[in-house]
């Protein structure tokens, strides 16, 4: 599909919201928990006040858990990176956050730069209010953009931030194909900055049309405890954005419990 294709978009979409049953049930066959949940787990810092120490501490605490990932806002990306050589933890960042209102321009720029400095994936912030306006083919150029910017250099998979809070049912739905014909790797529900986080009702819909297209599901926001982390995965999710990771993972060992999750949006 090329960028300008307005009448095939608006078709699949049409397709997409004529065929999605009304109700959803459980998943037959669902991602499995692995035996160290940190394995799925982002750990997270994107607080604005994050200075370079508390990423490398960041670093440092996901490197010893092992998590997935460290995700940094754009700016920190570097110091990820550095922290990260050698060990089996990929550095990434956000691009467009936490708005995702930037323009596509300084969206893919932002990109090509993570990307340079050692970003191993990108988590964009998809535009909000263009989708909401029904302009599908803006919003559809604007993650292609970042998914092109993503593959110069070491190519990056792209995580779409839809902040589900904010959207109808058939907005995620839409949002969530959109996502899948740009090119995207998962999609991913919220930034931790917006009026809500992951539901399961909102992962079991991202997944419903996302698997058909062998694009993956990412939890985050509000996602503290190990029940939540079930739950997300219970309903399609493969990848959980957290900043209360150690809190998680202690809670799965046995050593800890949902009263040590952290406070932030993440």
């Amino acid at each position: 599909m090329t960028a300008t294709a307005a009448q095939p978009l608006a078709k699949e979409i049409g397709d997409l919201l004529a065929s999605l049953p009304k109700e959803l049930g459980a998943l037959n066959s669902c991602p499995t928990l692995p035996e160290n949940v940190a394995s799925i787990i982002d750990h997270t810092l994107l607080a604005p006040t994050a200075t370079p120490s508390a990423i490398l501490e960041t670093c440092r605490e996901a490197v010893e858990l092992g998590a997935a990932t460290v995700c940094v806002n754009s700016c920190m990306v570097q110091y990820a990176a550095e922290a990260l050589r050698g060990t089996e933890v990929r550095p990434i960042c956000t691009v467009g956050f936490p708005f995702g209102a930037a323009s596509p321009a300084s969206k893919a720029e932002e990109t090509r730069q993570a990307v340079a400095d050692g970003a191993r994936e990108i988590d964009m912030v998809q535009n909000v209010g263009l989708l909401k306006s029904g302009d599908y083919d803006a919003v559809y150029n604007d993650i292609v953009g970042v998914v092109d910017a993503a593959k110069t250099g070491q190519a990056a998979p792209v995580k779409v931030i839809l902040e589900t809070c904010y959207l109808s049912r058939d907005e995620i739905a839409i949002a969530t194909l959109l996502s899948c014909l740009a090119g995207a790797a998962f999609v991913k529900t919220s930034t931790g900055y917006g009026t809500g986080g992951a539901k399961a009702e909102d992962i079991r819909l991202m997944y419903e049309i996302a698997s058909k297209r062998k694009v993956q599901v990412k939890a985050s926001g509000a996602v503290r405890t190990l029940e939540t982390v079930k739950t997300m995965v219970a309903n399609g999710a493969t990848r959980v954005g957290a900043s209360g990771t150690k809190a998680i993972v202690a809670e799965a060992q046995g050593t800890g419990d949902a009263k040590q999750a952290s406070n932030s949006g993440y």
